[in-house]
């Protein structure tokens, strides 16, 4: 039973926004699985609402998966008391805010408010297509993550071929010392040209670390506004932590 869930959920991870359809021999190839296994679990799925079939034979994800977001998102107190902060950061500081949590080795958007001329709007979005390690967001996370997390990013690091892969993870480590001493994570144009971000954790009524707080801007408004940005991200993570503190909820993890 464990290991049917285990490939459904990996069925499920291919499913993004740049790969939103597939098909049942591209699915079983991917995951090196029968194609009758594939179908199986596609038609399982569907039945369930999880995946829903295209008129050309191809899969979806279904309509049950909104469902399911809109009761996470009404029934976790954590994510509505953090989106006015989300947007005044957004609106204040014509930034892009995120919530994010680890998924695995990536970072899920929890939620996303992205500032601008025309004021905040909203665009959440959960993905885990940007990888932890690269992210601030995923820094910020990753540098309060249990040993075995690490570990096992370092592992996989560590495996690819190449030369950069390994220093990459040989520097890692040292680098999220870094992040826990600072406090806050920063991507300079690391995961996207000619953007910036800083990130700081959030801290669970236990005091542990599952969502962190992210804000985006181009390069160049970063570095006119490095220690604005810093001052309010930290603020902020600190206001929403002491908010879930002091009413005894736990913020969300994606894991």
């Amino acid at each position: 039973m464990l290991g049917t869930v285990t490939k459904a959920g990996r069925v499920l991870d291919l499913f993004t926004v740049a790969n939103p359809e597939w098909g049942v021999r591209e699915v079983a190839q991917r995951l090196q699985i029968p194609t009758s296994s594939a179908h199986g679990l596609l038609a399982t799925l569907s039945e369930i609402g999880l995946m829903r079939k295209s008129p050309t034979g191809r899969y979806r994800l279904g309509w049950r998966i909104v469902e399911l977001n809109r009761t996470l998102v009404d029934t976790t107190a954590f994510l509505s008391e953090a989106q006015p902060i989300l947007r005044q950061l957004a609106d204040c500081l014509s930034a892009t805010a995120e919530l994010g949590a680890l998924r695995r080795h990536n970072v899920a958007i929890l939620d996303r408010v992205v500032g601008g001329p025309t004021g905040p709007q909203a665009a959440a979005s959960a993905d885990a297509t940007t990888a932890a390690h690269t992210s601030a967001i995923g820094q910020a996370l990753l540098a309060h993550s249990k040993p075995e997390v690490l570990d096992s990013l370092i592992w996989r690091l560590s495996s690819r071929p190449g030369n950069a892969c390994a220093a990459a993870a040989a520097d890692l480590r040292a680098g999220l010392d870094a992040v826990r001493l600072r406090g806050v994570a920063f991507d300079i144009e690391r995961t996207e040209p000619d953007r910036c971000s800083v990130a700081a954790p959030i801290r669970d009524t236990d005091g542990g670390v599952h969502t962190a707080l992210g804000l985006t801007v181009p390069a160049l408004s970063f570095r006119r506004n490095r220690e604005v940005l810093t001052r309010s991200v930290e603020r902020a993570a600190t206001h929403i932590s002491r908010n879930a503190r002091s009413a005894g909820r736990s913020t969300v993890s994606a894991r």
